[in-house]
């Protein structure tokens, strides 16, 4: 350092920048404006401050990271214990290294549970203390203590920021680990990245924070998740872990996200091994909150949002529709004119809406579907201990409406967690947790499908307050008005039904000895499902021309459904663990066994024809018919496993790991019941090695790699090795089917695990003290030994083919992480950007080269060698045909039917001669359902109080099929066409490139001859959305504790609430909830919340 005729004052501030030493004075008694010269190189910091203070009148003490400035004449003690001074008032201001006040900072007497102040917005604090030392803390910084010296009542403390990155722990299968000694892919993701998150669902909470899981989320249903692509025919879920007991995703989803301290996301072999046969697609790690010996914390959160829906089907008007229906009809025969279905008359009427009763124009989604649907999430935690024992206790209730009105659900949380040290050695730790869902509908249920079967020109009521009973100025058909949605809303149906989760666990960890744990852990996994539905009687509609009851429009048996389902697991773990480490070795070792049992039963039944509809008990109903139904199953499984993991670090920079799980099933015959799944990583931090330790701005630089293998029992039934016998089954000797008892799936002893060998190469990169956090992994997934099933001969009698271990599949990727944390003036601000790749290959059927499977009406998939999971199949086009086309004989027959001007192109995958006949043999692959890439990026602000964060996430390289209703409007005969079909081909648009081909009636082959499945039918469906837009305050400490609380946050959040879309042909259907085939509707919402800590 070297300054000159400088002020004292200056001189201490940039030291207290660059020597981690913090200063402290009386300004009272302390006056720094001294001019001083410095000059001194590689020398200690006493070296300086002898120059500084030389003939200042003033001296120094020098306590730990504290020096302490007085004047000669105070007397510095050679403690600076107040244990015999009164209180005393102090007062202070917490900054970081810039100079700017950190906001909202904790600043407590040590030692004390209760006394303690928040820093306001200009970093200032005052409180009165008896003690001789403060704690100060804040997110995101070192916490300081502080030591309280006599006579010194002002404090000016710096803050250095926490890059977090070396000391940071992830929790990893049956344990801990410093995130920079990790050798496996390990994500993690705590509640503070996903708070702003109004999402009463914890997996739509995570959607798009992690590269490599991708997350789709539909409205009424609990959201799929997938690792690293798709690894086999059937289901590709991971595994969920909570508190260290096995879990489902129904459970995970619905936990309180504010119960949940973290989660963990393990995607490689060298992380999932420890779990074996159960982690072949992943493992998701939850670990609930826990109490902290500390006085009693209140907090609760909870927020009011509403929702309406991302994107509506747009219906054309009932003018539109008698324009396309008789032009539908017309290109059907075009001998019959242009007014076949409505006259002109008619249609006047539809555009001037002068006879509603006759000639509406209905809005379905207007008339059944609510606006601004009510969601509602309360949390309430208690939390606290003494330093033997420790409790946490998570309330939660949500309410949720449905955009179709009369159903809602309701759910309900109870998350608690105890811990207790009986001795130094021995700690006792249990834990409750409880989910109820409620869901409750009071009406019937029109489906969203109704609304495109129901023309616009039905009458959903007639001005006489009957139900519609006209299409179009006719009768319309007892489809239609036993179809109408606003009908189905009005009966008197019901259904109730509710679930229960339930986990209790106990555990233990002893200390015998020191580095080593033993833990055992008890737990009891429960749920029970009970349903109720009942369908009322209705009355025929009454005819709106002759008054008469129309016959079938009616409900003339009235029924109810129960359906009662209970699991029952009981899962015992034991595990010991030993940790051993000195300079330059750290050895940590784990054995443990676990054992569970899954027990399954149901009930269920149906009656008909009750007395009343008032009498809803099961045995009022009829004793015999159609309607009277009994029906019970049952089923349980067992699992033995032994499990082993040893790591090992050199000098802190060499790692090494190797993990082993033995699993026995009852699921496979006693010759094939083990299962072994081993896996071997290894490190190296390179920023460790001396040759970089003089780049001062990498903080942390890792290669790591690892192999192993995983299994999958998912898709493996409880009892599919054993021999299946049936009655009923049909066996076709000569001529004549011989019905009988007998054998429908034959034995299959030979039934064996399916695995996956996972190789994975990674990249954590940490430089600029937080500045920039680079992770990169690199995969390849290579799933065997999948379930196919295999074809036999009718005469058999067999019904279910058998499966075997026969098909493979590959997956190779790349992931990408990007972190940002850097602070501008008053400004704190964080960005984050992942990026991940996935490509998905087939590479053995068994000997076929390709499956042919069929989804949805037209919609056609094929599972095919070299090719990816989820690829469409069907015809390629080349837009429409020209007349000059036809004329010219430039066209393919398909199915014998020679092609008019405006139909479907399709592109022969042969060398065949105009005029020739287009078969199956011409279909190919037309795109797939799994994205190329998916990606998210956030922000984060923070100035005075205020918070501003967004988060986005989309996909890219995706296609969707659209159902047969938005193929073919008119298929059913008189279906709603979306807007998108008036973007049509027609005589006067002769365009050869129109969204949507000449349009048919129903009866035409040329409606078959389009319908065939094409590229035509498919639209993109990649997207950016951004998923959160939220703005907070926290409301100065000063303020709120005046009305005793300790912090208060409000705050307003968006979810959903703009969309980047890809395709623009059509643009009424929501790209994320789409799937493979277009059928639900999603929400997008605001939301008002509040945080309040007590």
């Amino acid at each position: 350092m070297k300054r000159t005729n400088v002020s004292i004052q200056n001189v201490i501030r940039e030291l207290e920048q660059k020597s981690g030493y913090t200063f402290f004075y009386n300004d009272n008694q302390v006056k720094l404006t001294k001019k001083v010269s410095v000059d001194v190189t590689d020398a200690p910091i006493e070296n300086v401050l002898d120059q500084i203070f030389n003939n200042s009148g003033y001296t120094y003490k020098i306590i730990d990271n504290q020096i302490v400035v007085s004047a000669i004449k105070a007397e510095i003690p050679k403690t600076s214990s107040l244990q015999q001074q009164k209180s005393v008032r102090i007062t202070g201001q917490v900054k970081d290294t810039t100079g700017e006040p950190i906001i909202g900072a904790s600043v407590v007497e040590k030692g004390s549970a209760s006394n303690g102040t928040i820093t306001d917005v200009g970093g200032n604090f005052k409180l009165t203390v008896s003690g001789n030392e403060i704690q100060i803390t804040y997110i995101g910084y070192i916490p300081q203590t502080v030591k309280i010296h006599p006579g010194v009542t002002d404090y000016s403390i710096t803050m250095k920021e926490d890059t977090k990155t070396l000391d940071e722990v992830v929790v990893v299968g049956y344990g801990t680990q410093k995130k920079v000694n990790l050798t496996g892919s390990v994500a993690s993701v705590s509640t503070d990245e996903i708070k702003d998150r109004v999402q009463t669902n914890v997996l739509s909470a995570v959607q798009g924070t992690v590269p490599g899981v991708t997350v789709i989320s539909r409205p009424g249903q609990t959201p799929s998740i997938n690792f690293r692509g798709r690894g086999n025919l059937g289901t590709s879920s991971p595994l969920y872990v909570i508190d260290g007991a096995i879990a489902d995703a129904t459970f995970f989803s619905n936990l309180d996200p504010n119960s949940i301290e973290s989660i963990s996301f393990l995607k490689d072999a060298a992380s999932s091994a420890i779990y074996g046969s159960r982690a072949a697609y992943g493992v998701v790690l939850v670990t609930t909150k826990q109490g902290k010996s500390d006085k009693m914390n209140v907090s609760y959160s909870g927020y009011v949002g509403l929702s309406n829906p991302t994107y509506k089907p747009e219906y054309v008007n009932s003018t539109q529709y008698a324009e396309l229906y008789n032009e539908a009809l017309y290109n059907y025969n075009p001998k019959g004119g242009k007014y076949q279905g409505y006259t002109e008359e008619e249609i006047g009427y539809f555009r001037d809406g002068s006879k509603p009763d006759l000639y509406p124009n209905t809005d379905w989604n207007d008339l059944v579907l609510d606006k601004n649907v009510l969601t509602t999430q309360h949390s309430l935690d208690f939390s606290g201990g003494t330093d033997k024992i420790r409790y946490f206790i998570g309330l939660g209730y949500v309410y949720k409406d449905n955009m179709i009105p009369g159903q809602d659900s309701q759910r309900y949380n109870l998350n608690t967690n105890l811990s207790s040290d009986i001795t130094k050695w021995l700690t006792v730790k249990a834990g409750v947790k409880y989910i109820r869902n409620d869901s409750d509908r009071d009406c019937g249920a029109p489906s969203l499908a109704s609304f495109s079967m129901v023309p616009v020109t039905f009458v959903a009521k007639q001005s006489n307050g009957d139900w519609g009973t006209v299409n179009g100025g006719q009768t319309a058909t007892s489809n239609f008005i036993t179809g109408n949605p606003l009908r189905a809303l009005s009966k008197k149906d019901w259904s109730k039904s509710k679930s229960e989760n339930t986990m209790y666990d106990l555990g233990f960890d002893i200390k015998p000895v020191k580095g080593l744990i033993i833990s055992g852990q008890g737990v009891f996994k429960g749920y029970e499902y009970k349903s109720k539905s009942y369908t009322a009687l209705q009355p025929n509609a009454i005819n709106y021309f002759s008054g008469e009851e129309i016959a079938g429009t009616g409900v003339t048996k009235n029924k109810m459904s129960m359906d009662w389902q209970s699991t029952n697991t009981m899962l015992y773990t034991a595990t010991a663990r030993y940790d051993w480490s000195n300079d330059k070795h750290a050895v940590g070792a784990l054995v443990g066994t676990s054992y569970e049992h899954y027990k399954y039963e149901r009930l269920a039944g149906s009656r008909e024809e009750f007395p009343s509809d008032a009498l809803t008990d099961m045995e009022a109903g009829s004793t015999s018919g159609a309607g009277y139904t009994n029906g019970a199953g049952s089923s349980e499984y067992k699992m033995l496993s032994y499990f082993a993991r040893v790591n090992y670090t050199l000098m802190d920079r060499y790692l090494f790991e190797v993990n082993m799980r033995a699993d026995a099933s009852s699921r496979f015959h006693k010759d094939h019941r083990w299962g072994y799944f081993p896996s071997f990583s290894a490190g190296w931090r390179m920023s460790e090695e001396s040759f970089m330790k003089d780049i001062e701005w990498i903080n942390n630089l890792k290669i790591r790699a690892s192999y192993g293998t995983l299994g999958n029992i998912n898709n493996v039934g409880n009892y599919d090795y054993f021999q299946n016998y049936s009655s009923g089954n049909h066996y076709n000797f000569s001529d004549s089917p011989v019905i009988g008892i007998g054998e429908s799936k034959p034995a299959n002893e030979t039934l064996g695990w399916e695995k996956v060998a996972l190789t994975d190469i990674g990249l954590d990169f940490d430089v600029f003290n937080g500045l920039l956090g680079v992770t990169a992994d690199y995969y390849i997934k290579n799933t065997s030994d999948i379930l196919l099933g295999y074809n036999v001969p009718t005469e058999t009698g067999i019904t279910a083919a058998p499966s075997q271990n026969i098909g493979k599949v590959k997956n190779t990727g790349f992931e990408l992480a990007l972190n940002h944390r850097n602070k501008i003036g008053a400004v704190n601000y964080s960005i984050g950007a992942n990026i991940a790749t996935n490509k998905n290959k087939i590479t053995n059927l068994g000997g076929s080269d390709n499956i042919i499977q069929t989804s949805s009406y037209i919609v056609k998939y094929i599972l095919k060698k070299g090719e990816s999971i989820g690829s469409f199949y069907g015809f390629k086009t080349d837009g429409l045909y020209t007349q000059a086309d036809i004329d010219a004989g430039h066209y393919y027959t398909l199915s014998g039917v020679v092609p008019n001007a405006g139909d479907i192109k399709f592109v022969p995958q042969r060398d065949i001669e105009y005029k020739q006949e287009i078969t199956d043999e011409d279909r190919t692959i037309l795109g797939k359902d799994v994205p190329d890439f998916t990606y998210g990026v956030n922000l984060s602000l923070q100035y005075k109080g205020f918070e501003f964060s967004m988060f986005g996430q989309g996909i890219s390289g995706t296609k969707v099929a659209f159902d047969v209703y938005g193929v073919h409007p008119f298929y059913h005969g008189q279906d709603s066409p979306r807007k998108y079909h008036l973007k049509r081909w027609t005589e006067e648009n002769p365009n050869p490139h129109a969204a949507y081909p000449r349009i048919y009636s129903a009866s035409s082959v040329h409606t078959t001859y389009n319908r065939n499945f094409s590229d035509y039918h498919l639209f993109d469906s990649d997207y950016f959305r951004f998923k959160t837009l939220s703005l907070g305050y926290t409301v100065p400490s000063a303020t709120v504790k005046n009305w005793g609380l300790q912090s208060l946050k409000v705050y307003v959040t968006g979810e959903n609430l703009f969309t980047v879309r890809a395709d623009k042909k059509m643009e009424d259907f929501d790209p994320e909830t789409a799937g493979g085939v277009i059928y639900t509707l999603g929400t997008k919402s605001v939301a008002f919340g509040v945080n309040i800590s007590f």
